[in-house]
């Protein structure tokens, strides 16, 4: 009798003890532990170095040449050692706007043939690109609207004569309209604000937008937008 009263007493003491507690699952039901991140695939000092040569390519406008250690290139090699990089992928849509803004530089210089070479760089990047298009019609734009130039003497205009002063000051009545796009191309940006003034003498309210160049002889040029051929 002593003994099944011990064997109950076991029992007993048994159910009433604590329990280790059960593991605790913070997820969702249903949803999987979460993947380790895994290391990188590539040698992150490489990638780096790497990096810093594109960056010195871009900035040297080696966009496409010379052949070993062009943006391009280095861009390329970045994206194959890590196609997931953000700094990869974007160093296309770089060289791209870079060649886009050479050809606006072209442009303002009305260098046309040289505008449209950097654009078919950018082409040979990425052909897709909007800005491409775009810029190619303002070139057709400015090529075919109509144009008025007025030629300027130096000495004239470095000694601010009155009859220099009078002549702008005619010119630049077509330089209110506003279709009108205007470059003054001076012998310093002293002399082109000098220009730009007798400009807005002309009569009229609207405000003349101009672009002034460094560079000889004097002249001011006014291209008409409205009236493309």
């Amino acid at each position: 009798m002593r003994r099944l009263l011990l064997a109950a007493s076991l029992a007993l003491l048994a159910a009433c003890a604590p329990q280790p507690p059960a593991s605790v699952n913070t997820l969702p039901p249903g949803k999987p532990e979460p993947a380790p991140m895994p290391a990188p695939r590539y040698d992150e000092d490489e990638f780096y170095e790497l990096l810093a040569r594109a960056e010195r390519a871009l900035a040297a406008d080696r966009l496409l040449t010379p052949p070993d250690s062009n943006a391009y290139l280095l861009f390329s090699q970045l994206l194959a050692m890590a196609p997931d990089a953000p700094a990869a992928r974007e160093g296309f849509a770089r060289i791209v706007e870079r060649y886009i803004e050479l050809a606006l530089e072209a442009m303002e210089r009305e260098h046309w043939s040289n505008a449209r070479e950097r654009l078919d760089r950018a082409a040979e990047v990425d052909a897709a690109h909007p800005a491409i298009a775009d810029t190619r019609r303002q070139i057709d734009l400015l090529v075919n609207a109509e144009r008025e130039s007025l030629a300027l003497d130096f000495a004239a205009v470095r000694g601010r004569r009155a009859s220099t002063s009078a002549r702008l000051a005619a010119f630049g009545t077509g330089a209110r309209r506003p279709d009108a796009r205007v470059t003054i191309r001076a012998p310093s940006d002293a002399d082109g604000r000098w220009i730009y003034q007798q400009l807005s003498k002309a009569p009229g309210e609207r405000r003349i937008r101009a672009s002034i160049q460094i560079g000889s002889p004097p002249r001011v040029t006014v291209v008409y937008l409205g009236t493309a051929r």
